[in-house]
């Protein structure tokens, strides 16, 4: 046992220490002292779905968005087992509707969130911006979402309201229940963007299915707030932060529009640049915003002339419009770039797509220009006729001038003919006898001449 002993003495005097990485040392060292990492807080931001509608819209918006929270509200229980994992789902009116749903009544959807306002205000603590998606028509979606946009105004949380109204073919009843709940939802959030499921069939085509058709809306909305959340949280060479988003999204009750498109090729600038002003599911563009957020996501092969063009195009449509703009560098294997616009203060009414509205306000004018010109102008074809008929009499002499002989036979028609000895006799015969009548003529009186009628 001693000899062991000593033994491992030995070993363990003979093995070398190991030495401590000073380079280990000094990065820890730097983690904990970083300046630019304290007192900074992570943007949270929460999407909210109310009702069937809503939740199905987070269900597959989700797995496309990352970097934020998915809550689905819903009055129906057996709605909110279809959804995705990723979206946690709360019940509430259970006691009003026995987790039944509340059908095609409003007043029992706001009955139910009034019963559960102050569990539904715990899903808007330590939040920054908040997202609320609701299909509007139905019962829950009609009912409960203008309460659970109350609630997050009363807890000053920017929101930002994504509506969808009915199908033409579900009736006028869905469609007036869906406008009365969108004006109590106007006022209730900072601004709100409008998606009617009409607007599908200008996308789709006859043989797309119907599951692929309500899934349109899905993907565009699940594009364009992936374009969003990339903005605020990805820094970039020209950086958007939480303040920007703050400034744009500051008031209440303003329409705004949000596109996202991605691009490659050569004219990727020129062409998404185009398509992000066109948004197809939107019945109005950007005409009249005084507030305008863009950002521009690209590789490390973004030229400066390409940003300059990206600019000048979105800019040209709102030049007196407050604009931030910023630009990013994507990460990893991805080409091409991506834009991604926000814009606040639009006007309803308008196109949907900025180059055809312009174009259908252009023909009229033009038409009326032309009509006003062609009814000036009636007494200008009558000058021109008259104008016209001096070059035809112009014409009729032309044949004449066109036979007269050529100045050599003129010479010889003007130059003498010479005569022989009988015409010259009979010529002179003629002259004498001319002479010898007209002495007669004035050799007879003049009351004679008078009778004779000479």
């Amino acid at each position: 046992m001693p000899t062991k002993a000593k033994n491992s003495a030995r070993r363990q005097k003979s093995v070398p220490k190991k030495k401590k990485s000073f380079v280990k040392k000094r990065s820890s060292s730097v983690r904990k002292t970083n300046p630019d990492t304290e007192g900074v807080r992570k943007i949270r931001m929460r999407i909210l779905g109310v009702g069937g509608g809503g939740g199905n819209i987070l269900s597959e918006i989700a797995p496309r968005v990352p970097r934020a929270d998915f809550v689905a509200l819903n009055t129906d229980v057996q709605a909110l087992k279809r959804l995705s994992r990723s979206v946690r789902t709360v019940v509430f009116g259970s006691s009003l509707t026995h987790g039944l749903g509340c059908g095609m009544s409003a007043d029992l959807g706001e009955k139910a969130a009034q019963a559960e306002k102050e569990r539904i205000a715990k899903l808007f603590e330590n939040q920054d911006v908040c997202v609320l998606v609701a299909s509007l028509g139905g019962g829950t979606g009609s009912g409960a979402a203008p309460v659970v946009a109350e609630i997050a105004k009363a807890s000053k949380v920017l929101t930002l309201g994504v509506f969808t109204l009915p199908f033409a073919f579900e009736g006028e009843k869905r469609l007036a229940m869906a406008e009365r709940a969108l004006e109590k939802l106007k006022p209730l959030v900072s601004s709100y963007i409008v998606i009617p499921n009409e607007r599908i069939f200008e996308v789709i085509e006859r043989s797309t299915s119907l599951d692929a058709a309500l899934s349109v809306v899905n993907k565009y909305l699940a594009e364009a707030l992936s374009g969003l959340i990339e903005t605020i949280y990805t820094p970039g060479l020209i950086n958007i932060d939480f303040a920007d988003l703050k400034s744009i999204l500051d008031g209440s009750g303003r329409l705004a529009y949000l596109h996202s498109v991605r691009a490659t090729g050569p004219a990727k600038a020129q062409e998404a640049a185009r398509h992000v002003l066109s948004n197809p599911m939107c019945t109005y563009g950007i005409e009249g915003v005084d507030r305008m957020l863009f950002n521009i996501s690209a590789d490390k092969n973004l030229k400066m002339q390409e940003v300059a063009e990206i600019s000048k195009t979105i800019s040209s449509h709102n030049p007196k419009a407050r604009i931030i703009f910023g630009i990013s560098s994507k990460s990893g294997k991805e080409k091409g770039l991506r834009i991604t616009l926000f814009a606040v203060g639009c006007k309803e009414g308008r196109g949907a797509r900025a180059p055809i509205k312009k174009k259908e306000k252009k023909e009229p004018q033009v038409q009326e220009k032309q009509e006003v010109l062609t009814e000036e102008k009636k007494p200008a074809p009558q000058k021109s006729q008259k104008k016209k008929r001096t070059p035809k009499a112009k014409k009729k002499t032309a044949p004449v001038v066109a036979k007269t002989p050529p100045p050599s036979r003129l010479r010889q028609a003007s130059q003498p003919r010479r005569r022989n000895a009988m015409e010259v006799k009979q010529a002179a015969d003629q002259e004498l006898q001319e002479i010898e009548e007209q002495e007669r003529k004035w050799d007879v009186p003049a009351f004679l001449r008078n009778r004779y009628g000479s």
